[in-house]
């Protein structure tokens, strides 16, 4: 049976702000891959919103309790028209493998310092 998931969330820009101030680089390079980071230009409103859409990806996916989905195995980065697409590596690419889920659309969306995020796809369970 085909089921329709889909997963959402909400990040602050500022918490991006803070993990810099705090971290650096090895912030931005714990969550963020190196394209993602070019294709946001490192803005903290548009890093938040990938965080935003790695978060969404991951509650789509629903992994078991106790199971971990690096957020770097899941890249929010732009086709090229400009739209954002995801991609999916290692534990992610595993488990949508896994739950027989196809591609998986997001929706990307930044203003005044918060970001939110839709992902959709359909599955075979």
């Amino acid at each position: 049976m085909t089921t329709i998931r889909t997963g959402t969330d909400l990040a602050a820009a500022e918490d991006v702000v803070a993990g810099i101030t705090a971290h650096g680089d090895r912030y931005l390079d714990r969550l963020f891959t190196h394209r993602e980071r070019t294709d946001s230009g490192d803005d903290p409103e548009r890093l938040a919103a990938r965080f935003a859409g790695k978060e969404a990806v991951v509650k789509l996916l629903r992994p078991a309790l106790g199971d971990a989905v690096p957020l770097r195995d899941v890249a929010i980065v732009l086709d090229d028209r400009g739209a954002p697409t995801v991609e999916l590596s290692g534990a992610a690419a595993a488990l949508a493998e896994a739950i027989g889920c196809g591609p998986i659309a997001v929706s990307l969306a930044h203003e005044r310092g918060l970001a939110v995020a839709t992902a959709v796809a359909l599955s075979d369970r």
